[in-house]
């Protein structure tokens, strides 16, 4: 027996039948290099063979003693293979888009938790000596770097399968007995307020510290700062799936051009494929996306416990219009979250997630799918973008050749997107999933990634044939002094026309009038002053002192239009046939005129 750490069975107790929190995979094979053809027994029973040597697939929950602290995994004695491996044929004619159909239907379905929480679908039918196989494994069991590792182990370098290590075979679930971990259970509710003590004062230093970094300029975007946009909203059980290849060449290729990363080329081409699929919609926020970019700690956690991951939040500047200074914006947002998530201590989520009690967290997330309250306060971060590495040379899946590999992660309450991409063998592999009643054709999402990269190769293109030097990647504390030294610039440009007197337009100059006002508060002073002044030629007639003092009252009505323009704008009653303004109009565009998607499937859900 092994028990689960906090942040494993918090994925546990986050799951409804709404927000299934499995990870999907999908493996497109070339069979044709097999060693003796392609046949369905000879691909189940080498699975069946290798997960011998793996105890992770043969290992389902069981719940603690008095359920005092978090579940135990335990050896599934009667396990068997078909209870999770399914054999499947895809619909005529067997394209990508009917691939993804049949996938979205079985990511919709939930894990039977009696059981090892996996399950694995062989699809047939495809074109050009093609089989595909769909994997589901609970959260609780894999994250992104442990599920590309367990995944490792059922493939090969070569079509032909070397022996495996007779040592793994004898492998089992192992860990302590169920006596022990009851006691240790028992032991760690006790010790709990200390535990709890003792985490306190790291976390309360958390704000201030965030606070001190946004005013030097190292801080990355905070949660709940993120614009609506239609996939921002309550979701159900109903998934939606596309997938997208491209060339890892031209990712290169636009890296060395800019002086960038892979990873921020990958977030500018997602930012560019969701800024032109939101434009589509007529839903494209004045504000910039916010994306979770989940990170590995592996290496700086010591604890134990399969999920190690800590996030970062991204600006994904969508509301720059050049891809070119939107992808440089996006390299420089990077650099500043990295920066500010590694001052962060890494294992805190961990710490405070093994504080999860499983029945009051399931009564919660039951409650907040069933008021609908994601749709009620602002909105945490707009969707999950997760970059896996993968090899750069080919891989076999059980004796079959690996064309393509796209991971799928899950989608939440309030953030109904999920973009994953993966690298194999030269090709990058990005996959959308999403909730169906959010995003019901996921299709032109993919589309415009091709769209956006090749965009982005011609940019490249230029950038060469004009001889500029590539761009060198300022570090978080130089592109902090950059920016206090353009707040500077930008106070003394409106000292200056403060002191001259100058008039600052409405639109041309709304910088300066803020700094202006921020800065020299006296300075207002003295035009309101000349105002005053300029009264008095009204009062030189006496006689006429009856009349001049209506014009105080008529000045009354003058000023209301201005009170009635803001509900005016918000009133969308004519149609005028030009798009909705403002960001309530936008946020409140659903996509391809879909209705409310209804109560969600958590209603019916009872506690697990």
């Amino acid at each position: 027996m092994q028990r689960l750490s906090g942040l494993d069975a918090s994925f546990l107790y986050f799951e409804t039948r709404a927000q299934l929190l499995h990870v999907c995979g999908l493996i497109v094979l070339d069979v044709s290099v097999m060693k003796d053809g392609y046949s369905y027994d000879a691909l189940r029973a080498e699975l069946s063979r290798r997960i011998k040597a793996m105890p992770t697939f043969r290992r389902k929950l069981h719940d603690s003693m008095l359920n005092v602290d978090h579940p135990v995994w335990v050896e599934a004695e009667d396990f068997d293979i078909d209870h999770h491996l399914h054999r499947v044929g895809i619909p005529a004619p067997g394209g990508d888009r009917e691939l993804a159909e049949l996938c979205s239907h079985l990511a919709s379905q939930p894990i039977d938790r009696s059981m090892p929480l996996w399950q694995m679908y062989v699809i047939e039918g495809l074109p050009d000596d093609q089989v595909a196989v769909f994997a589901k494994m609970h959260h609780s069991t894999v994250d992104g770097v442990t599920g590309a590792n367990m995944m490792s182990q059922l493939c090969t370098l070569t079509p032909d399968d070397p022996d495996l290590d007779p040592d793994l075979l004898e492998e089992t679930a192992g860990g302590s007995g169920a006596l022990e971990l009851a006691v240790g259970g028992a032991l760690s509710r006790l010790a709990t307020p200390w535990r709890l003590a003792s985490l306190l004062p790291g976390t309360f230093k958390v704000l201030p510290s965030w606070i001190n970094r946004a005013r030097k300029g190292l801080a990355m975007p905070a949660p709940f700062t993120a614009p609506r946009t239609p996939f921002n909203r309550t979701i159900t059980g109903h998934r939606s799936i596309s997938f997208a290849s491209v060339d890892l060449a031209d990712i290169k290729r636009v890296k060395n051009a800019f002086g960038t990363t892979v990873n921020d080329v990958v977030l500018a081409v997602c930012s560019t494929a969701l800024r032109k699929y939101l434009d589509d919609l007529d839903a494209l926020p004045r504000k910039p996306l916010i994306a979770m970019v989940p990170m590995s700690v592996h290496a700086a956690d010591s604890r134990p416990g399969t999920n190690r991951v800590s996030g970062m939040f991204m600006s994904l500047a969508t509301d720059i219009d050049d891809p070119v200074a939107r992808l440089e914006s996006i390299r420089d947002a990077n650099t500043v979250a990295k920066d500010h998530t590694d001052a962060l201590d890494a294992n805190l989520l961990t710490d405070w997630a093994q504080f999860a009690a499983p029945s009051v967290f399931g009564s919660a997330v039951r409650m907040y799918s069933r008021l609908r309250l994601s749709e009620h306060h602002p909105v945490v971060h707009n969707l999950v973008i997760s970059n896996v590495p993968g090899p750069n040379f080919p891989l076999y899946f059980l004796g079959a050749k690996i064309e393509k590999m796209l991971p799928l992660g899950p989608v939440f309450h309030g953030a109904g997107l999920n973009c994953t991409v993966m690298s194999l063998d030269g090709k990058l592999h990005i996959g959308f999933i999403g909730c169906k009643d959010l995003v019901p054709d996921p299709w032109p999402l993919a589309h415009a990634v091709e769209d956006a990269l090749a965009e982005y190769v011609v940019a490249a293109e230029e950038r060469e044939k004009s001889g500029a030097p590539t761009a060198v990647r300022k570090s978080a504390a130089e592109l902090a002094e950059q920016r206090k030294e353009q707040r500077a610039s930008t106070r003394q440009a409106a000292r200056e026309l403060a002191r001259s007197g100058a008039t600052v337009g409405s639109t041309g100059g709304s910088v300066a009038e803020k700094e202006r006002d921020t800065l020299e508060p006296a300075a207002e002073k003295a035009p309101a002053k000349r105002a005053q002044a300029k009264k008095a030629p009204a009062k030189k007639p006496a006689a006429r002192k009856t009349p001049a003092e209506k014009h105080p009252a008529t000045k009354e009505p003058a000023q209301k239009p201005a009170a009635e323009k803001a509900p005016a704008q918000n009133r969308p009653t004519k149609p005028t046939g030009s798009k909705p303004a403002g960001p309530a109009a936008r946020s409140a565009a659903r996509p391809l005129g879909s209705a409310d998607p209804g109560t969600p499937d958590d209603a019916a859900q009872t506690p697990t």
